[in-house]
């Protein structure tokens, strides 16, 4: 039902066509590059006007004109009473964007804006683009690279406040594990978690009030790492990253070490030594990706791993 109305939704919302749809506050509306249609909407009283861009007469890079022959890319302008209209434009490569009108602090006067492009696939790059209130306009600040394939999964609506300090809290995935420890499609991303504050983009992972998050998805992750199944590493590498998040390194490293498939998913960087294991890999790779934990020491468990 919802597909059988999308047509009529974007018809209605062309800027003279209809008065523009209302929609929640906190609630993501998707454009879609292949609708070729404009959408506009109206949410917390701000009002939002997604516009395909026409193709250039020399198309350059992976967008759509050359292969599809419409732009994958729109332009979103934000309108609110007493504020100058702000417009930004979605990445190139996305195949849709998702758009919502959120209060990033409870107290904030009036709302800002989240425009989300996403590359779909099997790890779903993101482009994220906060439109932060800041005086009588818009600060417009960048969350995560669709180039650099930082950020994947999708912000959800109605962010909720996890840590409990008045901001909200943006969860996504971390996509620096993808085809690290096995295949893109089949290894699962640890979460990493932003707030916007004070005008800037704050991830929020270190919280400590944060840790129950990262402990329920530890608990989605443990049965295939701890299974018996072949291609499970991928798995206990984002297992054992929630885990220092969670303050759970210690006994989750051991039960990687425990479980883990011998002989497969040996990372092994550009530069620098060789590998001989998975354990020693992927210290290794949590060192470099972040999340190895600073107080980590052999006598605690943090040492050298053995295969």
């Amino acid at each position: 039902m919802r597909l059988l109305l999308l047509p009529a939704l974007l018809l209605a919302s062309v800027p003279g066509t209809a008065a523009r749809p209302s929609v929640p506050i906190s609630h993501f509306q998707t454009w879609l590059p292949s609708s070729r249609a404009a959408m506009a909407f109206t949410s917390g009283g701000v009002t939002v006007e997604v516009a395909p861009l026409p193709c250039p007469a020399h198309p350059q890079g992976d967008g759509g004109c050359s292969g599809d022959g419409y732009n994958n890319q729109a332009r979103v302008t934000v309108r609110a009473v007493g504020v100058p209209p702000l417009s930004v434009t979605t990445d190139r490569q996305s195949g849709y964007a998702r758009i919502a009108v959120v209060r990033f602090r409870r107290s904030d006067p009036r709302p800002g804006v989240i425009v989300e492009s996403q590359s779909g696939g099997s790890g779903g790059n993101l482009s994220v683009q906060v439109l932060v209130p800041s005086g009588t306009g818009y600060r417009v600040l960048p969350l995560g690279s669709l180039q650099g394939g930082l950020l994947q999964g999708e912000i959800a609506d109605d962010p909720r406040d996890l840590s409990g300090d008045g901001f909200i809290d943006l969860t996504l995935r971390d996509g620096a594990f993808g085809n690290i420890f096995g295949c893109n499609a089949c290894t699962p991303r640890p979460l990493r978690v932003f707030a916007v504050k004070n005008g800037r983009v704050i991830d929020e992972s270190r919280d400590p009030a944060l840790r129950p998050i990262f402990a329920a998805d530890m608990a989605r992750l443990a049965p295939f790492c701890l299974s018996g199944e072949s291609g499970r590493n991928g798995a206990c590498a984002a297992y054992v990253a929630d885990a220092t998040r969670a303050g759970r390194f210690r006994p989750a490293w051991a039960q990687m070490l425990a479980h883990y498939e011998r002989g497969r998913d040996i990372w092994q960087p550009d530069q620098g030594p060789r590998f001989r294991s998975f354990p020693e890999s992927l210290r290794a790779f949590l060192i470099q990706a972040g999340y190895w934990p600073s107080n980590s020491s052999p006598e605690r468990g943090g040492g050298r791993p053995k295969a």
